[in-house]
């Protein structure tokens, strides 16, 4: 009996590592998550680097044909950029030529990831270091975070097997959307924020900036230049707390402030709906124009 349960305990640990175990996780992250890892040969002129905001936020696509170059968007959401820092980015540069440009796309109040404490499920970022980390890279996480890895198991039997789709592809529509657009997701959620909205204190008060701006010391060269932009936020009540802030440290823009109605409501941040990334893209395009003229053809 105790084998069979050390059994049971360690066979998700192996079947993590699977090549394809990204098509039939039950979390619908998995696939967008793991696309940096088959972008091998993309050699991107612009690559996107950030949290969810740019995952659902940003059409690369739309920006490939609006500046004539190629650009990708390397997959994040909050809990992998706080366990994994810049893996995807690292991995990407392993097997692509240097960009012209990359962009730091954040929300302002993820600005220092690496040092936040807002609580949030990490379950994704924990399957994809197993699934695609090194040995060294995995087991440097066991030692800095026993419990979380200790319960990696039973969290990965309880999010895969609650529903028939174990061992099927139980989202093909959104690997499919995020090979064709080079990384982008659409938000799987519906309803629109309320315009008597307002931020939770506890993000709009977080003005740390020390993960991004090391990111940036970390990959401007002179060969890729390094553009920092802040996603836009929704005009609740409170919106003056963010929009009227300084990020001349990084040095940034002030986020741009667009109707409530464009995004959808979240604990943490604010994600905006499908109609709306259009618009937010363009956004995205004006800045990055000025600078791409700058960098080499």
């Amino acid at each position: 009996m105790l084998a069979l349960l050390a059994i049971l305990y360690c066979l998700p640990l192996f079947l993590v590592r699977l090549p394809n175990f990204d098509q039939w996780s039950e979390s619908p992250y998995s696939q967008p998550l793991n696309y940096t890892f088959k972008a091998a040969g993309e050699n991107a002129d612009v690559v996107l680097f950030g949290d969810s905001t740019l995952l659902h936020g940003v059409d690369p696509t739309q920006m490939s044909a609006a500046l004539g170059v190629k650009v990708i968007t390397l997959p994040n959401v909050a809990a992998t950029l706080r366990v994994l820092d810049d893996l995807t980015l690292r991995q990407y540069l392993k097997t692509n030529r240097p960009p012209r440009l990359i962009v730091f796309y954040f929300a302002a109040w993820d600005l220092d990831y690496g040092h936040s404490t807002y609580p949030i499920g990490t379950y994704d970022a924990r399957e994809l270091l197993a699934h695609q980390g090194t040995m060294a890279e995995i087991f440097a996480y066991m030692r800095a975070h026993p419990a979380q890895s200790m319960q990696f198991p039973f969290q990965f039997y309880f999010i895969n097997a609650r529903t028939s789709h174990f061992f099927q592809r139980p989202y093909p529509e959104i690997g499919e959307e995020v090979l064709r657009t080079r990384g982008h997701m659409t938000n799987p959620k519906l309803t629109m924020l309320d315009s008597d909205c307002a931020f939770p204190d506890v993000l709009v008060n977080d003005t740390r900036d020390a993960s991004a701006r090391d990111l940036g010391a970390r990959y401007h060269t002179p060969e890729t230049k390094t553009l920092y932009f802040l996603a836009p936020v929704p005009n609740c009540r409170n919106v003056a707390l963010v929009a009227n802030r300084s990020f001349d440290d990084l040095p940034a823009a002030p986020p741009k402030v667009l109707p409530a109605e464009m995004f959808s409501p979240d604990a943490v941040v604010l994600h905006p709906l499908g109609p709306s990334v259009p618009q937010v893209t363009r956004n995205l395009i004006d800045a990055v124009r000025p600078v791409l003229a700058e960098t080499r053809p």
